[in-house]
């Protein structure tokens, strides 16, 4: 019978070896699992609430356990700074190889920066935005903390099988990153609990066209869209990058012909406008111009969904030989440090910084309320993730969603507008 790439996934991981069809349950091998900041609670905290006196006993793989301390680089208090050093001490006693310990950074980028994901792996991490990884064609999702202690021991997990979604997406990729215009469409267009328990197949003609980088701005946005899985095929660029970072074997997943969608979606993006998300909701999406004018305080582009090359690229394409708005604070966060390190050797830095922008430390802080407080009135446009209300500080403050060309346009003009009234050649 033809599967989906999700149907294919966990056939090819079910522990019991037979095919498996969407709403069916199993017992899958896992690939890798992914602890960031959170992984004192499995390897520590919920090990001795099992039963464990010294904390957990083992891991199932030590290569396959990859340990990264990512939100809170540098630690910002005391409590965070012993977190952190239990984990240190958990790792090395229980023998995990992979552990990025100092470094700055968003664990779902360094996984790909360090090609610790293949295609065609099912790989869990404790994060909703482990479904990044799909943009190099593997299966990943986030998962509990308690489940996290099962893989961790035993190196498998349940799943049901996800009905599968299928987004077409026709049309050019124009001279500018549309990855979160695309999603902010799919969300404001068909809701943004659309592919709710569901595993996203992106396809068509505009596919080929895009990078890593929008390809894992769409997968890792699959969460805020309900999404189980966000996956595209792999192709010359996925294969590229990964044996750029990786010398493990992989065998890639594709889609069967015939194979049976829950939903069929298409977009013609050369048609969408750019978008917005309103406060304080993802799916409350509108076309930019239903919200031109509207005064900002703040401009942001960073986070797992945005905050890679071509994001930052497009900040210091629009702010070349210009000054940040009076007033707005317009601040940028690489995803990584290897993703600081590509933007400093293209000299996008220095150009940021000349415009009046604050370049900070890469990691989630951009993202949350550790970084870049708003008060009581005031107005961020971002390009991160989530947009509700007390995620940046004050429930007062308005956060709209946009993509970076938006954000940076924002913070050029100190306004939210449409980008192609503000910047010639678009």
């Amino acid at each position: 019978m033809p599967q989906t790439i999700a149907e294919k996934l966990l056939s090819q991981h079910n522990l019991a070896g037979s095919e498996v069809s969407a709403g069916d349950f199993l017992e899958a091998r896992i690939d890798g699992a992914m602890c960031h900041y959170h992984a004192a609670e499995p390897m520590h905290d919920l090990a001795l609430e099992a039963g464990f006196k010294d904390g957990l006993p083992r891991v199932w793989d030590p290569e396959r356990v990859y340990v990264l301390l990512d939100h809170h680089q540098p630690t910002l208090s005391q409590k965070l700074a012993d977190e952190n050093a239990l984990v240190r001490r958990e790792v090395e006693r229980l023998g995990i190889r992979c552990f990025h310990d100092s470094e700055p950074g968003i664990a779902h980028q360094m996984m790909l920066d360090y090609g610790l994901v293949r295609p065609g792996e099912l790989v869990v991490g404790n994060d909703s935005h482990t479904l990044g990884y799909g943009a190099v064609n593997a299966g990943a999702t986030g998962i509990t903390r308690a489940d996290m202690l099962y893989v961790l021991l035993f190196g498998e997990l349940w799943f049901q099988v996800p009905h599968s979604v299928r987004v077409t997406l026709d049309g050019r990729q124009p001279n500018y990153p549309i990855a979160k215009d695309i999603v902010l469409h799919l969300a404001g267009e068909h809701g943004e609990d659309f592919a709710q328990n569901m595993s996203i197949e992106y396809a068509g003609t505009l596919v080929p066209q895009l990078s890593i980088d929008s390809r894992m701005c769409l997968s890792t946005h699959g969460v805020e869209l309900g999404a189980k899985f966000a996956m595209f095929d792999a192709d010359q660029k996925t294969h590229d990058f990964v044996k750029a970072r990786s010398t493990v074997p992989y065998a890639p997943l594709q889609a069967d012909p015939g194979a049976s969608y829950a939903r069929e979606i298409r977009v013609d993006v050369d048609r969408m406008p750019f978008m917005v998300a309103k406060p304080h909701q993802f799916g409350n999406v509108a076309p930019v111009d239903d919200v031109r004018g509207v005064r900002v305080n703040q401009a942001q582009i960073g986070s797992c969904a945005n905050g890679r090359f071509e994001d930052i690229e497009i900040a210091a394409r629009v702010l070349k030989g210009n000054k940040v708005a009076k007033g707005v604070r317009f601040l940028i966060s690489p995803a990584s440090q290897q993703v600081y390190l590509q933007c400093l050797k293209a000299g996008l830095v220095e150009t940021l910084i000349e415009a009046g922008a604050q370049v900070i430390t890469p990691g989630c802080g951009i993202c949350q309320p550790r970084v870049g407080f708003l008060s009581d009135g005031e107005v961020c446009i971002t390009s991160t993730t989530r947009n509700f209300r007390g995620r940046k500080g004050s429930n007062k403050a308005d956060i709209y969603l946009g993509g970076p060309l938006t954000v940076a346009v924002a913070a050029l003009t100190g306004e939210i507008a449409n980008p192609r009234e503000v910047i010639s050649g678009l």
